[in-house]
C-alpha cells in the first residue's frame, strides 16, 4: 500500500490510499441527497440534478447541451480540485502549485503537448464532440463562477501560489 499523506504529531498517523478513499466516501455521503434550485446562465431549459444517498448524481435534462452542461457543473461541484490537478498535468503547470519536484514532469509534458487540430480530434470521438465538451466545460466554469460569488462556499487557494482555477484560464 502506498502512503498518501503523513500527519505528524505526538504519534505518527499514516493515511493509506484505502483509508483516504474511505474518508472521502464519508465526506461525500454527508453531502448526499441534496435538493437545490439554482438559476444558471447557459442552460436552455430546466435541468434536474438529483443526488442519491450514495452521492451519485442523476441528471435529467431536456436536451443534449443542458445534459452535458449539468454534468460538468455537478462534476466540478464534487471534484474541482481533481480537475485542476488534471488540467495542470495536461498543460505542464503542476510545479506552479506543488513545487520544483514536479518540474521534470512539467518539462516533459510541455515537450509532448497535443498540437494538432482539437476540433478534428474531438470529432473522432463523437460527431458532436466539440459541442459536448464545450457544454461540459461551460458547466465547470458556471460552478467556478458561482463559488466566486460566495467566497466562503469554496475557498480555492494554494498557500504557495495563490492559485485559482478561474483566473487566467478562459478555456478551463
Amino acid at each position: 500500500m502506498r502512503t498518501v499523506a503523513t500527519v505528524r504529531g505526538e504519534s505518527d498517523l499514516e493515511l493509506t490510499n484505502s483509508t483516504f478513499f474511505a474518508l472521502v466516501l464519508v465526506f461525500v455521503s454527508s453531502l448526499a441527497e441534496t435538493d437545490e434550485r439554482l438559476p444558471l446562465p447557459g442552460l436552455k431549459a430546466d435541468v434536474e440534478i438529483l443526488t442519491d444517498r450514495w452521492g451519485v448524481d442523476h441528471i435529467y435534462a431536456e436536451n443534449e447541451h443542458d445534459l452535458f452542461f449539468a454534468q460538468g457543473y455537478a462534476a466540478a461541484r464534487n471534484r474541482l480540485f481533481q480537475f485542476e490537478l488534471w488540467r495542470r498535468q495536461a498543460t505542464g503547470t503542476v510545479a506552479e502549485i506543488l513545487g520544483r519536484r514536479e518540474l521534470d514532469r512539467d518539462i516533459g509534458t510541455r515537450l509532448h503537448l497535443f498540437r494538432k487540430d482539437m476540433s478534428q480530434e474531438l470529432a473522432h470521438y463523437h460527431p458532436r464532440g466539440e459541442l459536448i465538451i464545450k457544454a461540459f466545460v461551460d458547466g465547470i466554469n458556471a460552478h467556478i463562477t458561482q463559488t466566486e460569488r460566495i467566497p466562503l462556499c469554496c475557498r480555492w487557494s494554494s498557500s504557495s501560489s495563490g492559485s485559482n482555477p478561474a483566473s487566467g484560464h478562459p478555456r478551463w
